[in-house]
């Protein structure tokens, strides 16, 4: 009987012990430095318009009617479109719902430097 509750005692402390080494028991905030520059760059965006969808609006039909304003192929803008709507990814175009659509590579700066 003995030999179980050692047992048991043991495997119990080496799950705590990998729970604590593996999602850690100190806040990971408290470790990082704070840098502004890296806020920045977060909340840095493309240029772009945001559109309303209508019934049968699909990516290319929406990129024909609003071109970009410098020469970018297709699957850079789509690229830019889905860092702008993630919540598009795989997903088809809802009628009434806004959109934005990326419009060139410069990025605004959100910060208000």
């Amino acid at each position: 009987m003995r030999a179980f509750i050692l047992t048991a005692i043991i495997i119990v402390i080496a799950f705590v012990v990998k729970v604590d080494l593996t999602e850690g028991s100190i806040p990971l905030a408290g470790l990082q430095t704070k840098s502004t520059n890296g806020q920045c760059e977060q909340q840095r965006e493309p240029n772009y318009i945001t559109v309303q969808t209508i019934e049968g609006d699909t990516i290319h039909s929406l990129f024909a009617l609003h071109p970009a304003k410098v020469p970018m192929t297709f699957p850079e803008r789509l690229q830019l479109f889905y860092n702008l709507n993630p919540h598009l990814q795989l997903q088809e175009l809802i009628p009434g719902g806004n959109i934005k659509l990326p419009l060139t590579f410069e990025f605004e700066n959100k910060c208000g430097k």
